[in-house]
C-alpha cells in the first residue's frame, strides 16, 4: 500500500468511526437496537451537501447534527411513549427519512460538490496540502468528539443514561424518568451518525440518498472489531476501541480491494464476512480457554491423586518396618 492509500484508510476509518460511535451509544450503552442511524447518516450527508452547495459548509454540518438529534428524539418518542419496539421504531424512522432526504435534496437522488467549498477546502487554504489537511481536520474532529462524549458519560446525566441501559427498572425506582434518558441517548447517537454523514459528503464531494445502504454493518463491524481487541472495559475505552476498530476495518477493506480478493461492488459482502469473523473470534477464544482450564484442572487432579497414592505407598512401607522393630525390641527384653 502507498502512503496515500494508508492515509485514505485512516481518514475514512476516522470518519466512519464517528458513525460507529453513533451506533455504539444506543447499541452498547442503552442496549437498544437503533436502525434509524442508517437514515440519519444519509440525512447528514444530504443536509451538509445542500448547504455546501450554497457555500455554507460549516453551517451545514451544524444543521446536520441538529437534524440527526431531532430524528433520534423521534425514534425515542415512538419507542418510549407509544411502546413500539425499538428495532421497529428505528425502521419506521429510517423509512420516513428516505422521503425526508429527497425533500431536502429537492427531489434529487444525488448532489455533487465538485468545485464547491467544504470544511476541508477551507482548511486547505491554510495548510496547502490536501492529504495532510484531510487527516489533521478529521483527526481533530474525532478527538474532540470522543473527548466530549466520554466527559458527558461521566456527568450525572451520562451516568444515569448508562444506568438506564444496565437496569432501567432500578433507575425508575429512584424516581428518574428513564424515557427521557433513552431519548437523550438516541438523540446523541443519531447526532453522531449525522455528523459522520455530513463530513463524509464533504470529504467525497458527493452525496446520495442511497449512501446509507448497508452502513449499519460497517458500524457494527467497527464495534465488534474494537471489542474483540480491547474487550468491554468502560465507556471511554469503548469509544476509543470503536474508532480504532473502524480504522482497522478500513485497512482490511483496502487490502481486500488491492489484492482483488473480491470485486469492488462486493463491499457489503466483505463487511458481512468481517462481522461474522469478528463475532466468531470471542466464542472461539472462550472455547479454547474453557478447554485449557479443563485440561489444567484434570492435570491438577491427576497430580493430586498421584501424590496421594505415593504418600499412601510410603506410609504403608514405613508402618510394617515400625511393627517389625517393635516385635524385635520385645524379644530382647
Amino acid at each position: 500500500m502507498t502512503i496515500a492509500q494508508v492515509l485514505s484508510a485512516i481518514q475514512l476509518g476516522l470518519l466512519y468511526g464517528i458513525l460507529a460511535v453513533g451506533l455504539y451509544i444506543p447499541f452498547r450503552i442503552l442496549d437498544i437496537a437503533d436502525m434509524s442511524v442508517q437514515g440519519t447518516f444519509t440525512m447528514g450527508m444530504i443536509i451538509a451537501a445542500v448547504f455546501s452547495y450554497n457555500r455554507m459548509p460549516i453551517l451545514g454540518i451544524v444543521v446536520a447534527v441538529l437534524g440527526g438529534a431531532v430524528f433520534g428524539i423521534v425514534t425515542g418518542i415512538l419507542h418510549t411513549k407509544f411502546n413500539i419496539p425499538s428495532i421497529l421504531s428505528g425502521i419506521l424512522t429510517m423509512t420516513a427519512l428516505y422521503t425526508v432526504n429527497l425533500l431536502i435534496a429537492s427531489g434529487k437522488a444525488n448532489i455533487s460538490l465538485i468545485g464547491k467549498d467544504t470544511i476541508y477546502t477551507i482548511a486547505d487554504r491554510l495548510i496547502n496540502n490536501d492529504q495532510v489537511t484531510r487527516t489533521v481536520v478529521t483527526l481533530l474532529i474525532v478527538i474532540l468528539m470522543t473527548l466530549a462524549i466520554a466527559v458527558f458519560f461521566h456527568t450525572r446525566t451520562g451516568l444515569t443514561i448508562r444506568a438506564t441501559g444496565d437496569n432501567a427498572a432500578m433507575v425508575r425506582h429512584t424516581s428518574i424518568n428513564t424515557d427521557n434518558m433513552k431519548m437523550i441517548g438516541l438523540s446523541l447517537g443519531n447526532a453522531m451518525a449525522a455528523l459522520s454523514g455530513a463530513l463524509i459528503s464533504q470529504y467525497n464531494l458527493f452525496a446520495d440518498v442511497n449512501s446509507g445502504t448497508g452502513i449499519l454493518v460497517v458500524a457494527l463491524a467497527a464495534i465488534i472489531i474494537g471489542e474483540t481487541l480491547f474487550k468491554r472495559n468502560g465507556v471511554t475505552l469503548g469509544l476509543i476501541s470503536t474508532v480504532v476498530g473502524s480504522i482497522i476495518y478500513r485497512f482490511i477493506i483496502a487490502i481486500a480491494l488491492k489484492f482483488d480478493v473480491l470485486p469492488s461492488y462486493a463491499l457489503n459482502l466483505i463487511s458481512t464476512i468481517i462481522v461474522i469473523i469478528a463475532l466468531m473470534l470471542p466464542a472461539i477464544k472462550e472455547t479454547r480457554e474453557r478447554k485449557t482450564k479443563k485440561r489444567l484442572h484434570q492435570e491438577l487432579v491427576n497430580k493430586y491423586l498421584n501424590d496421594v497414592n505415593n504418600l499412601s505407598a510410603e506410609v504403608e512401607k514405613r508402618i510394617p518396618g515400625q511393627r517389625t522393630n517393635g516385635k524385635s525390641g520385645g524379644k530382647n527384653e
